[in-house]
């Protein structure tokens, strides 16, 4: 468990070790993670969730394929479902 620079948790954060691509809390998952704004897919975290479920590197790439049409670039967030509650 990462501590603060002071050595403790910060209040309501806890930390869970385990699957991120199989969240174990109930109701309505997300699960977040950082991309570039290149259009570069395939290194570090995405390959879990690339394993698991096609949608998130489809929508991705077709986001950057139309970029000059949308609002891809830093700081723009998309949600791609995955599951009826991921």
């Amino acid at each position: 468990m990462p501590p603060s620079s002071t050595g403790a948790t910060p209040p309501g954060l806890r930390f869970v070790r385990g699957d991120a691509t199989s969240p174990q809390a109930a109701g309505p998952k997300v699960i977040a993670h950082v991309c570039n704004n290149r259009g570069g897919w395939g290194k570090g975290f995405v390959l879990a969730p690339s394993r698991r479920w096609p949608e998130p590197e489809r929508d991705y790439r077709a986001w950057h394929r139309r970029r000059a049409a949308n609002d891809f670039g830093l700081g723009a967030v998309r949600l791609v479902q995955v599951g009826p509650d991921v």
